[in-house]
């Protein structure tokens, strides 16, 4: 999972793409990157860090142009290196630059087949990947009518390419192009600024920068913006969609809106749905707590529905970083120990209801039910607005492999002990679906992907589990 944006035609490129991924640095916080085109010359750079860290205002004038791409990256294939960083780019045909949000299932086979033509992948990176897909294609041009040229790459790109991806591409001579994977599992968003024309992960970017929102991009659809700013579109292939419904849950921030469907809105329909599940139960609850950020929404609308008092019982530091996106399990674990600290005066002699967007490993669950009952909570009553998560993901998200995945080798007695909790109460599947009312993948909780993986899955939860050796050395 990571965040992109792109613009054509903007007075200030440079300036504006770097608040959009800056707006964006919730989505992946190992790597980010510009690139603009500018009079057939391109303009790029990129480095490991955050937006802020890595871009300066003198660094920003380097940047030449009015169309442009931007990335911040969160590793779901690859390592945690610059070599892997995006935006990526190609001298030949055409110079094209790309950033994508997503993932490559069948990324060694598709590696092979460019070997065997001569062409030489030389990151970890599955953009690269699609990348040169797309170059090749051009390369086998049987027109010369841009669109229809446009059109028959990434048809083959969509044909060749499996897995969840949003993609927008710019050339030297100044033209964008936007395309989302057949299913339209990666969310992209279309705004408009006066003759600007901009994409992006997420809504709240453009908003800031001032575009009026125009439309979801469709699963299947390309969106061509030629050298005079004349806007083409059309839906390639059509396909029963399966949007995440992490980007709900977790990823997107609670003021976006994807596919119409507000993420606040969304979380707060979580929280009703999860609170039915707790009354069935009938639990001694004296408050209920969120653990922060993202899952105060469903926090809020949960305590409402049971009737109980909201309290902010963990402070989270400001500064520090989303443990879910960092690269080990390591890092993930010494973090928690900066990210969230008690309210004792909240906590003490309390019975808890807290409420989290989900358990992936468990070990995070773990540390914060510890931290709560120290600062004297009388009970922890653990609640989780997504359902458990037993299956690995392969098109964004880094839970690559069962063993990794607690639910997938627990029952909920099991977890539940493993955690320390007084209670667990997991979110059901159809109160997913009722909270979410769109067609999305639910791959990760009940093994029914929306592509085919059987060929590739062994190979790539091994590629994942060898990468993140190389991290941790």
């Amino acid at each position: 999972m990571c965040g992109v944006i792109g613009i054509h035609n903007s007075e200030n490129i440079a300036q504006e793409l770097y608040n959009g991924i800056l707006l964006l640095q919730h989505r992946g916080q190992d790597s980010c990157g510009i690139l603009t085109v500018d009079k057939d010359s391109i303009y790029i750079n990129k480095y490991q860090g955050l937006v802020s860290e890595v871009f300066t205002e003198q660094s920003l004038k380097q940047f030449k142009g009015k169309t442009g791409i931007a990335h911040v990256r969160y590793p779901t294939i690859g390592s945690s290196s610059i070599q892997d960083a995006q935006p990526f780019y190609l001298n030949y045909p055409l110079g094209i630059g790309i950033v994508h949000n997503g993932n490559v299932i069948n990324y060694q086979e598709i590696k092979q087949q460019l070997k065997k033509n001569k062409r030489i992948v030389t990151s970890k990176c599955d953009v690269e990947i699609i990348l040169n897909v797309l170059a090749e294609e051009l390369l086998n041009k049987t027109t010369s009518n841009s669109f229809e040229l446009i059109k028959q790459a990434v048809t083959n790109v969509f044909q060749r390419v499996n897995g969840g991806y949003s993609v927008i591409t710019v050339s030297a001579d100044n033209r964008l192009v936007a395309f989302r994977d057949p299913k339209g599992i990666r969310p992209l968003i279309m705004a408009q600024k006066g003759n600007a024309i901009a994409f992006s992960s997420e809504t709240v970017p453009l908003e800031f920068l001032g575009y009026d929102i125009i439309r979801d991009v469709q699963p299947g659809e390309i969106i061509y913006i030629d050298r005079k700013g004349k806007i083409h579109s059309e839906i390639l292939t059509q396909e029963k969609p399966a949007h995440c419904m992490f980007e709900w849950v977790y990823f997107a921030r609670p003021d976006t809106v994807i596919e119409k469907l507000s993420v606040y809105e969304a979380r707060r329909n979580l929280g009703k749905q999860l609170a039915k599940e707790i009354k069935k139960k009938n639990l001694e609850i004296d408050v209920v707590m969120p653990v922060p950020d993202s899952s105060r929404p469903s926090a809020l609308a949960c305590a409402e529905i049971l009737g109980k008092p909201y309290r902010e019982g963990l402070i989270k530091n400001r500064y520090s970083q989303r443990t879910f996106i960092m690269p080990t399990q390591e890092l993930r674990e010494n973090a928690v120990k900066f990210k969230l600290s008690p309210v004792v005066k909240e906590i003490k002699n309390k019975s808890i209801l807290l409420i989290d967007d989900s358990i992936v490993r468990g070990t995070t669950s773990k540390k914060i039910i510890k931290m709560l009952k120290q600062a004297g909570a009388k009970e922890i009553h653990f609640a989780v607005s997504c359902p458990g998560i037993k299956y690995p993901c392969f098109y964004g998200v880094d839970m690559s492999t069962e063993e990794e995945l607690i639910a997938s080798n627990k029952t909920n007695e099991q977890i539940q002990k493993y955690i320390e909790a007084d209670s667990l109460t997991y979110q059901t599947i159809e109160g997913l679906k009722n909270a979410i009312p769109l067609r999305i993948c639910t791959a990760c909780l009940n093994g029914n992907y929306p592509t085919d993986i059987k060929k590739y899955s062994n190979d790539y939860g091994n590629q994942r589990k060898q990468e993140r050796l190389e991290v941790e050395k």
